[in-house]
Protein backbone atom coordinates (compact mmCIF):
# COMPACT_ATOMS: atom_id res chain seq x y z
CA UNK A 1 0.00 0.00 0.00
CA UNK A 2 1.17 3.51 -0.69
CA UNK A 3 2.38 5.58 2.24
CA UNK A 4 0.58 5.11 5.52
CA UNK A 5 1.86 7.43 8.24
CA UNK A 6 1.89 7.14 11.96
CA UNK A 7 2.26 10.14 14.18
CA UNK A 8 3.90 10.48 17.53
CA UNK A 9 3.84 13.09 20.24
CA UNK A 10 6.75 15.40 20.81
CA UNK A 11 7.42 14.45 24.39
CA UNK A 12 9.45 16.15 27.07
CA UNK A 13 9.71 15.78 30.81
CA UNK A 14 11.56 18.86 31.93
CA UNK A 15 13.20 17.23 34.93
CA UNK A 16 16.99 17.20 34.60
CA UNK A 17 17.36 13.68 35.98
CA UNK A 18 15.21 12.33 33.10
CA UNK A 19 17.12 14.13 30.34
CA UNK A 20 18.63 10.94 28.90
CA UNK A 21 15.15 9.42 28.50
CA UNK A 22 14.02 12.62 26.76
CA UNK A 23 16.96 12.37 24.38
CA UNK A 24 16.03 8.81 23.47
CA UNK A 25 12.44 9.82 22.81
CA UNK A 26 13.54 12.68 20.58
CA UNK A 27 15.87 10.38 18.67
CA UNK A 28 13.08 7.83 18.26
CA UNK A 29 10.77 10.52 16.89
CA UNK A 30 13.45 11.79 14.54
CA UNK A 31 14.04 8.26 13.17
CA UNK A 32 10.28 7.77 12.77
CA UNK A 33 9.80 11.09 11.03
CA UNK A 34 12.20 10.04 8.24
CA UNK A 35 10.98 6.40 8.26
CA UNK A 36 14.37 5.06 9.40
CA UNK A 37 12.81 2.00 11.02
CA UNK A 38 16.04 0.06 11.49
CA UNK A 39 17.48 2.85 13.64
CA UNK A 40 14.11 3.18 15.33
CA UNK A 41 14.23 -0.48 16.32
CA UNK A 42 17.56 -0.06 18.14
CA UNK A 43 16.58 3.22 19.77
CA UNK A 44 13.24 1.88 20.98
CA UNK A 45 14.95 -1.10 22.63
CA UNK A 46 17.14 1.35 24.55
CA UNK A 47 14.10 3.39 25.53
CA UNK A 48 12.27 0.32 26.86
CA UNK A 49 15.37 -0.74 28.82
CA UNK A 50 15.76 2.76 30.25
CA UNK A 51 12.09 2.85 31.23
CA UNK A 52 12.26 -0.56 32.93
CA UNK A 53 15.29 0.45 34.98
CA UNK A 54 13.75 3.72 36.13
CA UNK A 55 10.17 2.43 36.43
CA UNK A 56 9.03 5.03 33.91
CA UNK A 57 5.80 3.57 32.48
CA UNK A 58 5.39 6.41 30.02
CA UNK A 59 8.79 5.71 28.48
CA UNK A 60 7.99 1.98 28.35
CA UNK A 61 4.70 2.71 26.64
CA UNK A 62 6.29 4.90 23.97
CA UNK A 63 9.16 2.42 23.62
CA UNK A 64 6.81 -0.47 22.90
CA UNK A 65 4.87 1.66 20.43
CA UNK A 66 8.02 2.72 18.58
CA UNK A 67 9.39 -0.82 18.46
CA UNK A 68 6.06 -2.26 17.29
CA UNK A 69 6.03 0.37 14.54
CA UNK A 70 9.56 -0.44 13.40
CA UNK A 71 8.77 -4.17 13.22
CA UNK A 72 5.55 -3.49 11.28
CA UNK A 73 7.28 -1.56 8.50
CA UNK A 74 10.24 -3.93 8.25
CA UNK A 75 7.96 -6.89 7.53
CA UNK A 76 7.64 -8.42 11.01
CA UNK A 77 3.94 -7.91 11.48
CA UNK A 78 3.38 -11.05 13.56
CA UNK A 79 5.76 -9.69 16.20
CA UNK A 80 4.51 -6.12 16.24
CA UNK A 81 0.96 -6.66 17.52
CA UNK A 82 2.06 -7.92 20.95
CA UNK A 83 4.17 -4.78 21.44
CA UNK A 84 1.34 -2.49 20.32
CA UNK A 85 -1.05 -4.27 22.68
CA UNK A 86 1.39 -3.77 25.54
CA UNK A 87 1.69 -0.07 24.70
CA UNK A 88 -2.12 0.16 24.63
CA UNK A 89 -2.43 -1.47 28.06
CA UNK A 90 0.12 0.93 29.49
CA UNK A 91 -1.69 3.91 27.98
CA UNK A 92 -4.86 2.74 29.72
CA UNK A 93 -3.11 2.15 33.05
CA UNK A 94 -1.55 5.63 33.13
CA UNK A 95 -4.48 7.35 31.33
CA UNK A 96 -2.29 8.62 28.52
CA UNK A 97 -4.52 9.29 25.51
CA UNK A 98 -1.56 10.34 23.36
CA UNK A 99 -0.01 6.87 23.49
CA UNK A 100 -3.45 5.34 22.98
CA UNK A 101 -4.06 7.49 19.89
CA UNK A 102 -0.71 6.44 18.42
CA UNK A 103 -1.41 2.76 19.02
CA UNK A 104 -4.90 2.94 17.47
CA UNK A 105 -3.39 4.61 14.40
CA UNK A 106 -0.70 1.93 14.16
CA UNK A 107 -3.31 -0.83 14.51
CA UNK A 108 -5.23 0.75 11.63
CA UNK A 109 -2.09 0.61 9.49
CA UNK A 110 -1.57 -3.03 10.46
CA UNK A 111 -5.11 -3.97 9.40
CA UNK A 112 -4.62 -2.16 6.09
CA UNK A 113 -1.25 -3.56 4.99
CA UNK A 114 -1.19 -6.97 6.68
CA UNK A 115 -4.83 -8.05 7.02
CA UNK A 116 -6.13 -6.04 4.01
CA UNK A 117 -9.13 -5.24 6.19
CA UNK A 118 -10.11 -1.67 5.36
CA UNK A 119 -13.22 -1.89 7.53
CA UNK A 120 -11.27 -2.51 10.75
CA UNK A 121 -8.50 -0.14 9.62
CA UNK A 122 -11.08 2.62 9.33
CA UNK A 123 -12.49 1.86 12.78
CA UNK A 124 -9.02 2.04 14.35
CA UNK A 125 -8.24 5.30 12.53
CA UNK A 126 -11.47 6.90 13.73
CA UNK A 127 -10.74 5.72 17.27
CA UNK A 128 -7.32 7.35 16.97
CA UNK A 129 -8.98 10.60 15.89
CA UNK A 130 -11.23 10.51 18.96
CA UNK A 131 -8.27 10.02 21.29
CA UNK A 132 -6.23 12.66 19.45
CA UNK A 133 -9.07 15.13 19.95
CA UNK A 134 -9.28 14.29 23.66
CA UNK A 135 -5.52 14.81 24.10
CA UNK A 136 -5.32 17.86 21.76
CA UNK A 137 -2.86 15.94 19.60
CA UNK A 138 -3.31 18.04 16.44
CA UNK A 139 -0.30 16.79 14.47
CA UNK A 140 -1.43 13.17 14.83
CA UNK A 141 -4.94 14.09 13.66
CA UNK A 142 -3.41 15.47 10.46
CA UNK A 143 -1.47 12.22 9.95
CA UNK A 144 -4.53 10.07 10.56
CA UNK A 145 -6.47 12.09 7.98
CA UNK A 146 -3.65 11.23 5.59
CA UNK A 147 -4.07 7.53 6.36
CA UNK A 148 -7.79 7.78 5.67
CA UNK A 149 -7.03 9.48 2.35
CA UNK A 150 -4.84 6.53 1.35
CA UNK A 151 -7.63 4.11 2.30
CA UNK A 152 -10.15 5.95 0.14
CA UNK A 153 -8.15 7.08 -2.92
CA UNK A 154 -11.43 8.08 -4.52
CA UNK A 155 -11.47 10.55 -7.39
CA UNK A 156 -15.21 10.98 -6.84
CA UNK A 157 -14.67 12.18 -3.29
CA UNK A 158 -14.52 16.00 -3.39
CA UNK A 159 -13.21 16.07 0.17
CA UNK A 160 -10.08 14.08 -0.75
CA UNK A 161 -8.29 16.90 -2.55
CA UNK A 162 -9.41 19.39 0.09
CA UNK A 163 -7.91 17.31 2.91
CA UNK A 164 -4.69 16.86 0.91
CA UNK A 165 -4.42 20.66 0.63
CA UNK A 166 -5.02 21.02 4.37
CA UNK A 167 -2.21 18.61 5.17
CA UNK A 168 0.17 20.40 2.80
CA UNK A 169 -0.76 23.83 4.18
CA UNK A 170 -0.39 22.56 7.76
CA UNK A 171 3.12 21.37 6.97
CA UNK A 172 4.21 24.61 5.31
CA UNK A 173 2.64 26.77 8.03
CA UNK A 174 4.27 24.82 10.86
CA UNK A 175 7.54 24.29 8.94
CA UNK A 176 7.03 20.57 9.35
CA UNK A 177 9.00 18.78 6.63
CA UNK A 178 7.19 15.46 7.01
CA UNK A 179 3.72 16.98 6.77
CA UNK A 180 4.75 19.17 3.84
CA UNK A 181 6.28 16.20 2.04
CA UNK A 182 3.25 14.01 2.65
CA UNK A 183 0.87 16.83 1.73
CA UNK A 184 2.67 17.19 -1.61
CA UNK A 185 2.40 13.42 -2.13
CA UNK A 186 -1.33 13.41 -1.34
CA UNK A 187 -1.95 16.35 -3.69
CA UNK A 188 -0.08 14.59 -6.48
CA UNK A 189 -2.07 11.42 -5.80
CA UNK A 190 -5.51 13.06 -5.86
CA UNK A 191 -4.75 15.27 -8.85
CA UNK A 192 -3.67 12.10 -10.63
CA UNK A 193 -6.88 10.32 -9.61
CA UNK A 194 -8.86 13.25 -11.04
CA UNK A 195 -6.93 13.03 -14.33
CA UNK A 196 -5.03 16.31 -13.86
CA UNK A 197 -1.54 14.94 -14.42
CA UNK A 198 -0.05 18.39 -14.99
CA UNK A 199 -0.84 19.42 -11.41
CA UNK A 200 0.08 15.94 -10.17
CA UNK A 201 3.58 16.22 -11.66
CA UNK A 202 3.94 19.68 -10.11
CA UNK A 203 3.54 18.23 -6.63
CA UNK A 204 5.66 15.18 -7.42
CA UNK A 205 8.45 17.63 -8.27
CA UNK A 206 7.77 19.44 -4.99
CA UNK A 207 8.13 16.19 -3.02
CA UNK A 208 11.34 15.26 -4.85
CA UNK A 209 12.76 18.75 -4.27
CA UNK A 210 12.03 18.43 -0.55
CA UNK A 211 13.78 15.05 -0.57
CA UNK A 212 16.94 16.69 -1.92
CA UNK A 213 17.20 18.75 1.26
CA UNK A 214 15.86 16.23 3.81
CA UNK A 215 16.48 12.50 3.90
CA UNK A 216 13.27 10.44 3.89
CA UNK A 217 13.29 6.65 3.60
CA UNK A 218 9.72 6.42 2.25
CA UNK A 219 10.73 8.22 -0.96
CA UNK A 220 10.06 5.05 -3.00
CA UNK A 221 6.33 5.75 -2.75
CA UNK A 222 6.79 9.01 -4.64
CA UNK A 223 8.63 7.20 -7.42
CA UNK A 224 5.83 4.61 -7.60
CA UNK A 225 3.26 7.40 -8.00
CA UNK A 226 5.51 9.18 -10.52
CA UNK A 227 5.66 5.96 -12.54
CA UNK A 228 1.86 5.59 -12.40
CA UNK A 229 1.42 9.11 -13.80
CA UNK A 230 3.88 8.50 -16.63
CA UNK A 231 2.21 5.16 -17.38
CA UNK A 232 -1.15 6.85 -17.80
CA UNK A 233 0.48 9.49 -20.00
CA UNK A 234 1.88 6.75 -22.25
CA UNK A 235 5.53 7.46 -21.40
CA UNK A 236 6.18 3.79 -20.74
CA UNK A 237 10.01 3.76 -20.92
CA UNK A 238 10.19 6.52 -18.33
CA UNK A 239 7.50 4.82 -16.23
CA UNK A 240 9.53 1.59 -16.16
CA UNK A 241 12.70 3.48 -15.24
CA UNK A 242 10.94 5.22 -12.34
CA UNK A 243 9.51 1.93 -11.10
CA UNK A 244 13.01 0.38 -11.21
CA UNK A 245 14.24 3.32 -9.12
CA UNK A 246 11.43 2.72 -6.60
CA UNK A 247 12.53 -0.92 -6.26
CA UNK A 248 16.15 0.08 -5.66
CA UNK A 249 15.17 2.71 -3.09
CA UNK A 250 12.87 0.27 -1.25
CA UNK A 251 15.67 -2.27 -1.01
CA UNK A 252 18.35 0.28 -0.14
CA UNK A 253 16.28 1.91 2.59
CA UNK A 254 14.96 -1.49 3.77
CA UNK A 255 11.35 -0.39 3.35
CA UNK A 256 9.72 -3.81 3.20
CA UNK A 257 6.20 -2.37 3.06
CA UNK A 258 6.98 -0.46 -0.18
CA UNK A 259 8.70 -3.22 -2.16
CA UNK A 260 5.51 -5.02 -3.36
CA UNK A 261 4.10 -1.68 -4.62
CA UNK A 262 7.27 -0.95 -6.57
CA UNK A 263 7.38 -4.38 -8.25
CA UNK A 264 3.66 -4.24 -9.04
CA UNK A 265 3.93 -0.79 -10.65
CA UNK A 266 6.83 -1.99 -12.82
CA UNK A 267 4.68 -4.95 -13.87
CA UNK A 268 1.78 -2.64 -14.75
CA UNK A 269 3.98 -0.37 -16.89
CA UNK A 270 5.40 -3.40 -18.72
CA UNK A 271 1.93 -4.83 -19.26
CA UNK A 272 0.74 -1.59 -20.84
CA UNK A 273 3.80 -1.67 -23.09
CA UNK A 274 2.86 -5.18 -24.25
CA UNK A 275 5.73 -6.81 -22.33
CA UNK A 276 3.44 -9.44 -20.83
CA UNK A 277 6.13 -12.02 -20.05
CA UNK A 278 8.33 -9.48 -18.21
CA UNK A 279 5.25 -8.08 -16.49
CA UNK A 280 4.36 -11.50 -15.08
CA UNK A 281 7.90 -11.98 -13.78
CA UNK A 282 7.80 -8.75 -11.81
CA UNK A 283 4.23 -9.37 -10.62
CA UNK A 284 5.48 -12.71 -9.25
CA UNK A 285 8.31 -10.86 -7.49
CA UNK A 286 5.71 -8.55 -5.94
CA UNK A 287 3.81 -11.63 -4.70
CA UNK A 288 7.03 -13.12 -3.29
CA UNK A 289 7.88 -9.88 -1.47
CA UNK A 290 4.33 -9.79 -0.07
CA UNK A 291 4.61 -13.38 1.17
CA UNK A 292 8.13 -12.84 2.56
CA UNK A 293 6.88 -10.05 4.78
CA UNK A 294 3.31 -11.30 5.33
CA UNK A 295 1.71 -8.41 3.44
CA UNK A 296 -1.62 -9.25 1.78
CA UNK A 297 -2.82 -5.96 0.32
CA UNK A 298 -1.17 -6.35 -3.10
CA UNK A 299 -1.39 -10.10 -3.77
CA UNK A 300 -4.91 -9.93 -5.23
CA UNK A 301 -3.89 -7.09 -7.60
CA UNK A 302 -0.84 -9.08 -8.70
CA UNK A 303 -2.85 -12.21 -9.48
CA UNK A 304 -5.39 -10.15 -11.43
CA UNK A 305 -2.62 -8.50 -13.47
CA UNK A 306 -1.00 -11.86 -14.25
CA UNK A 307 -4.38 -13.24 -15.34
CA UNK A 308 -4.92 -10.21 -17.57
CA UNK A 309 -1.50 -10.71 -19.14
CA UNK A 310 -2.24 -14.37 -19.86
CA UNK A 311 -5.52 -13.33 -21.49
CA UNK A 312 -3.62 -10.90 -23.71
CA UNK A 313 -1.22 -13.74 -24.63
CA UNK A 314 -4.15 -16.04 -25.45
CA UNK A 315 -3.44 -18.43 -22.57
CA UNK A 316 -6.87 -18.59 -20.95
CA UNK A 317 -6.15 -21.79 -19.03
CA UNK A 318 -3.29 -20.16 -17.10
CA UNK A 319 -5.40 -17.06 -16.63
CA UNK A 320 -8.14 -19.10 -14.93
CA UNK A 321 -5.66 -20.37 -12.34
CA UNK A 322 -4.59 -16.89 -11.35
CA UNK A 323 -8.15 -15.64 -11.38
CA UNK A 324 -9.03 -18.38 -8.92
CA UNK A 325 -6.07 -17.36 -6.73
CA UNK A 326 -7.31 -13.79 -6.77
CA UNK A 327 -10.78 -15.03 -5.85
CA UNK A 328 -9.40 -17.06 -2.96
CA UNK A 329 -7.62 -13.94 -1.75
CA UNK A 330 -10.88 -12.05 -1.74
CA UNK A 331 -12.47 -14.76 0.37
CA UNK A 332 -9.88 -14.19 3.13
CA UNK A 333 -10.92 -10.58 3.62
CA UNK A 334 -12.65 -10.08 6.97
CA UNK A 335 -14.16 -6.74 6.07
CA UNK A 336 -17.27 -8.22 4.50
CA UNK A 337 -20.09 -5.72 4.88
CA UNK A 338 -23.41 -4.72 3.39
CA UNK A 339 -21.71 -3.01 0.43
CA UNK A 340 -20.14 -6.30 -0.59
CA UNK A 341 -23.46 -8.11 -0.26
CA UNK A 342 -25.11 -5.56 -2.52
CA UNK A 343 -22.41 -6.06 -5.10
CA UNK A 344 -23.02 -9.79 -5.26
CA UNK A 345 -26.28 -8.87 -6.99
CA UNK A 346 -24.24 -7.02 -9.62
CA UNK A 347 -22.14 -10.15 -10.17
CA UNK A 348 -25.27 -12.21 -10.73
CA UNK A 349 -26.63 -9.68 -13.24
CA UNK A 350 -23.31 -9.65 -15.09
CA UNK A 351 -23.20 -13.43 -15.40
CA UNK A 352 -26.76 -13.55 -16.72
CA UNK A 353 -25.79 -10.97 -19.32
CA UNK A 354 -22.73 -13.01 -20.33
CA UNK A 355 -24.90 -16.05 -21.11
CA UNK A 356 -26.18 -14.08 -24.12
CA UNK A 357 -22.85 -12.57 -25.19
CA UNK A 358 -19.31 -13.83 -25.78
CA UNK A 359 -17.69 -10.75 -24.31
CA UNK A 360 -18.54 -7.99 -21.89
CA UNK A 361 -17.01 -4.59 -21.95
CA UNK A 362 -15.16 -3.61 -18.85
CA UNK A 363 -17.12 -1.55 -16.43
CA UNK A 364 -15.72 1.85 -15.54
CA UNK A 365 -16.50 2.35 -11.90
CA UNK A 366 -16.82 5.68 -10.21
CA UNK A 367 -15.74 5.37 -6.62
CA UNK A 368 -18.14 6.56 -3.91
CA UNK A 369 -17.12 8.89 -1.11
CA UNK A 370 -17.49 6.21 1.51
CA UNK A 371 -14.08 4.71 2.33
CA UNK A 372 -15.50 1.19 2.47
CA UNK A 373 -16.37 1.26 -1.27
CA UNK A 374 -12.69 0.73 -2.13
CA UNK A 375 -13.34 -2.95 -1.50
CA UNK A 376 -16.40 -2.77 -3.73
CA UNK A 377 -14.34 -1.42 -6.64
CA UNK A 378 -11.88 -4.32 -6.34
CA UNK A 379 -14.71 -6.84 -6.42
CA UNK A 380 -16.23 -5.25 -9.54
CA UNK A 381 -12.92 -5.45 -11.40
CA UNK A 382 -12.46 -9.05 -10.31
CA UNK A 383 -16.02 -9.89 -11.32
CA UNK A 384 -15.43 -8.51 -14.81
CA UNK A 385 -12.36 -10.69 -15.28
CA UNK A 386 -14.15 -13.72 -13.88
CA UNK A 387 -17.00 -13.23 -16.36
CA UNK A 388 -14.56 -13.08 -19.32
CA UNK A 389 -12.61 -16.20 -18.31
CA UNK A 390 -14.99 -18.71 -16.75
CA UNK A 391 -18.44 -17.88 -18.12
CA UNK A 392 -18.53 -21.20 -20.06
CA UNK A 393 -18.69 -23.30 -16.89
CA UNK A 394 -19.99 -20.92 -14.21
CA UNK A 395 -23.67 -21.50 -13.64
CA UNK A 396 -26.18 -19.20 -12.03
CA UNK A 397 -26.91 -21.71 -9.27
CA UNK A 398 -23.25 -21.90 -8.28
CA UNK A 399 -23.08 -18.13 -7.90
CA UNK A 400 -26.22 -18.09 -5.76
CA UNK A 401 -24.63 -20.67 -3.46
CA UNK A 402 -21.61 -18.44 -3.19
CA UNK A 403 -23.82 -15.50 -2.27
CA UNK A 404 -25.55 -17.57 0.42
CA UNK A 405 -22.24 -18.72 1.92
CA UNK A 406 -20.80 -15.22 1.97
CA UNK A 407 -23.89 -13.73 3.58
CA UNK A 408 -23.97 -16.38 6.30
CA UNK A 409 -20.27 -15.79 6.92
CA UNK A 410 -20.75 -12.03 6.83
CA UNK A 411 -23.36 -12.13 9.61
CA UNK A 412 -21.03 -14.09 11.88
CA UNK A 413 -18.04 -11.89 11.10
CA UNK A 414 -20.10 -8.76 11.62
CA UNK A 415 -21.23 -9.98 15.05
CA UNK A 416 -17.68 -10.86 16.04
CA UNK A 417 -16.35 -7.49 14.84
CA UNK A 418 -19.11 -5.68 16.75
CA UNK A 419 -18.34 -7.68 19.86
CA UNK A 420 -14.61 -6.94 19.70
CA UNK A 421 -15.10 -3.25 19.00
CA UNK A 422 -17.74 -2.98 21.74
CA UNK A 423 -15.44 -4.61 24.30
CA UNK A 424 -12.58 -2.34 23.29
CA UNK A 425 -14.71 0.79 23.59
CA UNK A 426 -16.15 -0.29 26.94
CA UNK A 427 -12.64 -0.89 28.30
CA UNK A 428 -11.56 2.55 27.13
CA UNK A 429 -14.63 4.24 28.60
CA UNK A 430 -14.25 2.48 31.95
CA UNK A 431 -10.55 3.35 32.23
CA UNK A 432 -10.87 6.93 31.00
CA UNK A 433 -14.02 7.84 32.94
CA UNK A 434 -13.94 5.95 36.27
CA UNK A 435 -16.52 8.32 37.74
CA UNK A 436 -19.06 7.37 35.10
CA UNK A 437 -19.66 11.06 34.26
CA UNK A 438 -19.85 11.90 30.57
CA UNK A 439 -17.17 14.54 29.84
CA UNK A 440 -18.30 15.93 26.52
CA UNK A 441 -20.77 15.57 23.71
CA UNK A 442 -18.60 12.98 21.94
CA UNK A 443 -18.77 10.77 25.04
CA UNK A 444 -22.52 11.26 25.32
CA UNK A 445 -23.02 10.33 21.71
CA UNK A 446 -20.86 7.22 22.00
CA UNK A 447 -22.62 6.12 25.17
CA UNK A 448 -26.04 6.65 23.58
CA UNK A 449 -24.98 4.74 20.47
CA UNK A 450 -23.63 1.88 22.59
CA UNK A 451 -26.97 1.73 24.43
CA UNK A 452 -28.90 1.67 21.15
CA UNK A 453 -26.75 -1.19 19.82
CA UNK A 454 -27.15 -3.09 23.10
CA UNK A 455 -30.94 -2.83 22.86
CA UNK A 456 -30.79 -4.11 19.30
CA UNK A 457 -28.29 -6.91 19.82
CA UNK A 458 -29.32 -8.15 23.27
CA UNK A 459 -33.00 -7.26 23.57
CA UNK A 460 -33.73 -7.55 19.81
CA UNK A 461 -35.89 -4.46 20.09
CA UNK A 462 -35.98 -4.17 16.30
CA UNK A 463 -38.57 -6.99 16.23
CA UNK A 464 -41.25 -4.63 17.52
CA UNK A 465 -43.33 -3.40 14.51
CA UNK A 466 -44.27 -0.17 16.25
CA UNK A 467 -40.72 0.76 17.21
CA UNK A 468 -40.49 4.37 16.07
CA UNK A 469 -38.00 7.07 16.88
CA UNK A 470 -40.18 8.63 19.53
CA UNK A 471 -40.55 5.39 21.49
CA UNK A 472 -36.86 4.48 21.25
CA UNK A 473 -35.83 7.99 22.22
CA UNK A 474 -38.13 7.85 25.26
CA UNK A 475 -36.63 4.51 26.33
CA UNK A 476 -33.14 6.04 26.16
CA UNK A 477 -34.08 9.31 27.83
CA UNK A 478 -33.40 11.54 24.84
CA UNK A 479 -35.32 13.12 21.97
CA UNK A 480 -35.95 11.84 18.43
CA UNK A 481 -33.81 14.50 16.76
CA UNK A 482 -30.73 13.80 18.85
CA UNK A 483 -31.29 10.06 18.53
CA UNK A 484 -31.42 10.28 14.71
CA UNK A 485 -28.32 12.47 14.62
CA UNK A 486 -26.28 10.02 16.73
CA UNK A 487 -27.36 7.02 14.63
CA UNK A 488 -26.47 8.88 11.43
CA UNK A 489 -23.09 9.98 12.74
CA UNK A 490 -22.04 6.60 14.15
CA UNK A 491 -23.48 4.20 11.58
CA UNK A 492 -23.79 6.28 8.42
CA UNK A 493 -27.44 5.26 8.12
CA UNK A 494 -30.71 6.98 8.88
CA UNK A 495 -32.96 5.62 11.62
CA UNK A 496 -35.06 3.29 9.45
CA UNK A 497 -32.05 1.93 7.56
CA UNK A 498 -30.32 1.24 10.87
CA UNK A 499 -33.30 -0.71 12.28
CA UNK A 500 -33.81 -2.63 9.03
CA UNK A 501 -30.14 -3.63 8.89
CA UNK A 502 -30.62 -5.58 12.14
CA UNK A 503 -33.80 -7.15 10.82
CA UNK A 504 -32.10 -8.31 7.61
CA UNK A 505 -29.15 -9.78 9.53
CA UNK A 506 -31.56 -11.69 11.77
CA UNK A 507 -33.44 -12.94 8.69
CA UNK A 508 -30.17 -14.26 7.22
CA UNK A 509 -29.38 -16.01 10.49
CA UNK A 510 -32.81 -17.68 10.68
CA UNK A 511 -32.81 -18.72 7.02
CA UNK A 512 -29.38 -20.32 7.46
CA UNK A 513 -30.41 -22.27 10.58
CA UNK A 514 -31.29 -25.93 9.94
CA UNK A 515 -33.56 -25.96 12.98
CA UNK A 516 -35.62 -23.17 11.39
CA UNK A 517 -36.10 -24.89 8.02
CA UNK A 518 -39.86 -25.03 8.55
CA UNK A 519 -40.16 -21.42 9.68
CA UNK A 520 -42.88 -19.94 7.37
CA UNK A 521 -41.66 -16.95 5.38
CA UNK A 522 -45.06 -15.28 5.78
CA UNK A 523 -44.53 -15.44 9.55
CA UNK A 524 -40.85 -14.43 9.39
CA UNK A 525 -41.39 -10.92 8.09
CA UNK A 526 -44.01 -10.24 10.72
CA UNK A 527 -41.85 -11.63 13.56
CA UNK A 528 -38.96 -9.41 12.47
CA UNK A 529 -41.08 -6.26 12.74
CA UNK A 530 -41.54 -5.45 9.04
CA UNK A 531 -44.72 -3.61 8.12
CA UNK A 532 -45.43 -5.84 5.12
CA UNK A 533 -44.13 -8.84 3.21
CA UNK A 534 -43.37 -6.67 0.16
CA UNK A 535 -41.13 -4.41 2.23
CA UNK A 536 -39.29 -7.43 3.64
CA UNK A 537 -38.78 -9.02 0.22
CA UNK A 538 -37.64 -5.76 -1.33
CA UNK A 539 -35.08 -4.96 1.37
CA UNK A 540 -33.81 -8.54 1.53
CA UNK A 541 -33.33 -8.64 -2.26
CA UNK A 542 -31.50 -5.31 -2.18
CA UNK A 543 -29.20 -6.36 0.64
CA UNK A 544 -28.43 -9.96 -0.34
CA UNK A 545 -29.05 -10.10 -4.08
CA UNK A 546 -31.55 -12.97 -4.04
CA UNK A 547 -35.00 -13.56 -2.53
CA UNK A 548 -35.46 -15.14 0.93
CA UNK A 549 -36.96 -18.31 -0.55
CA UNK A 550 -34.05 -18.80 -2.96
CA UNK A 551 -31.59 -18.09 -0.15
CA UNK A 552 -33.14 -20.76 2.09
CA UNK A 553 -33.41 -23.32 -0.72
CA UNK A 554 -29.79 -22.94 -1.76
CA UNK A 555 -28.53 -23.00 1.82
CA UNK A 556 -30.35 -26.25 2.60
CA UNK A 557 -28.99 -27.85 -0.59
CA UNK A 558 -25.44 -26.72 0.23
CA UNK A 559 -25.81 -28.02 3.78
CA UNK A 560 -26.82 -31.46 2.51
Amino acid sequence: MAILLVGVAIVCYGAHKQQSTDDLMRKCEQARSISDYNSLDNLSKQLIDKGNKSGNQRAIGYGNFYRGLSLMFTGKGKECTALLDKAWNISSEISNDSIGALVMNARGIYEAIYANNNFLAQRFFFRSLDLSTDSHFESLKIRVYGNLLILSKSAADPAGLDYAKRIYNYGTTHKDFEQTFMGAYYLALFYHLKGNNKEALKYVDTALDLYKHHHYDDIASVYVLYSEIETDAGHLDKAQSLAHEAIVLSQTNKQASLLPDAYLQLARAESKAGMYYESNIHAQQAIKASHDYSFTNRIIDCNKLIASNFIAMGDNDSAVGYLLKANEGMDTLSSVNMDRMLHERDILDSIQHQEEQSKIREQHIKSQRNIMLVLLVSIIVLATLLVVIIISYRSRVRLIKRIVAQNVSAVEKHKESQRRISELEKQMDEQRKPSGVLTDDADRKQTLYNNICELMENDKLYKEPQLNRERLAAMLGTNRTYLSAVIKEKSGMNYQQFINSYRIQEAIRILSDNDSADYPLKQLWNDLGFSSSSTFYKLFQQAVGITPSVFRKQYLEMNK
